[in-house]
């Protein structure tokens, strides 16, 4: 039972950002590049983000959780809010709209669920391989760490079915963070308007410092409930953009049509008032056309 629920959880981790990403694109009749962009973007933030909080390790375990998970969800923030702001700045140019944008956060958080996925499949079939042999006769595990891995392995194969489900509701929850994220920093750049990316950086730290600091304190069934409400919220963010991108559209496509209108409407009255009209102004009939 428990291998079926963590062959599920990780065949849905790496299954269902595809699948949504075929539905969204066909539906919208949008390009495939841009979640593979937003996937792209997921990796590249994590070349420098990575290799910083392995190197924060020792600084971590002389401070307390909290400044610990605070640290941890800004670095997050930080580091995946400016990819993604770099990449409509300066590679998607041309997306703009609520669709493109959804997509994008997508291909973000559909490319992270797939590589925790992957590890997920890796893990459980090292575990299988270590159930039933004695550890001290595996080469790779250093004498000094025997116990640890003996830990851990009894740890893994004692976890609930339920708790090994846990992982692929996270991925989702976490895919909705990131289109409501993604929305918020393109909706900055088409406004002009920085608050947005700045509250996306904070909504992202948010989120990443509560799930750590909860998870480490209290537990993991409680992490994962605040994760859905975060998931719900996010969400809201999701289809409350929308009308405010369509808002966009809307001025965009009728402002140099009115504008056009206006003219000409001017253009027309200043001929009738050069032809012989009463101007507006004085009541005087004028002649400048002799």
């Amino acid at each position: 039972m428990l291998i079926t629920a963590y062959v599920i959880s990780f065949l849905g981790m790496i299954l269902l950002p595809i699948i949504l990403w075929i539905v969204f694109t066909r539906k919208f009749a949008l390009s495939w590049k841009l979640a593979l962009a937003g996937g792209l973007t997921f990796i590249a933030s994590q070349v420098l983000h990575i290799p910083l909080v392995a190197g924060l390790g020792s600084f971590f375990k002389g401070t307390s959780l909290l400044v610990t998970a605070i640290i941890l969800g800004l670095l997050a923030g930080i580091f995946e809010e400016t990819a993604r702001y770099i990449l409509f700045k300066f590679i998607l140019k041309k997306s703009r709209s609520w669709k493109e944008g959804v997509l994008v956060g997508l291909g973000h958080g559909g490319t992270e669920a797939i590589l925790v996925g992957i590890s997920a499949a890796a893990t459980l079939v090292f575990m299988i391989g270590y159930r039933n042999i004695d550890l001290s006769t595996v080469p790779s595990i250093p004498p000094e760490q025997l116990e640890l891995a003996k830990q851990q392995v009894q740890a893994f194969w004692s976890t609930q079915p339920y708790m090994a489900l846990l992982g692929f509701f996270e991925r989702v929850f976490a895919m909705c963070l990131h289109a409501s994220l993604s929305l918020m920093v393109l909706y900055g750049l088409v406004k002009k308007q920085a608050i947005w990316f700045w509250l996306a950086l904070l909504w992202h730290a948010f989120v990443d410092a509560v799930a750590v600091y909860v998870g480490q304190s209290v537990g993991v069934l409680q992490t994962e409930g605040l994760i859905a409400i975060f998931a719900a919220i996010s969400l809201w963010i999701v289809f409350k953009m929308r009308s405010k991108f369509e808002q966009v559209t809307a001025v965009s496509e009728q402002g140099p049509a009115t504008g056009l209108k206006k003219a000409s409407k001017q253009n027309q009255a200043g001929r009738g008032e050069m032809r012989g009209y009463p101007s507006r102004s004085t009541g005087l009939i004028i002649r400048l056309d002799k």
